[in-house]
């Protein structure tokens, strides 16, 4: 009975090791594409331009 109850557990700790590494390699990759998008976005948004004579009144 203490065998299958200590291979259970086994079994259980493998598969929410298993799903933890997925879950951070999942979550890895949409950050990067996130940070990929934002450069994209970031690269093609237009300069806003300030006149040297700004500050005058």
């Amino acid at each position: 009975m203490a065998a299958i109850i200590a291979s259970i557990a086994a079994l259980l700790f493998v598969g929410t090791t298993f799903y933890a590494l997925g879950s951070a390699a999942r979550t890895r990759g949409k950050e990067k594409r996130r940070m990929a998008i934002e450069a994209v976005i970031l690269e093609f948004k237009p300069r806003q331009r300030q006149s040297a004579g700004s500050g005058r009144g």
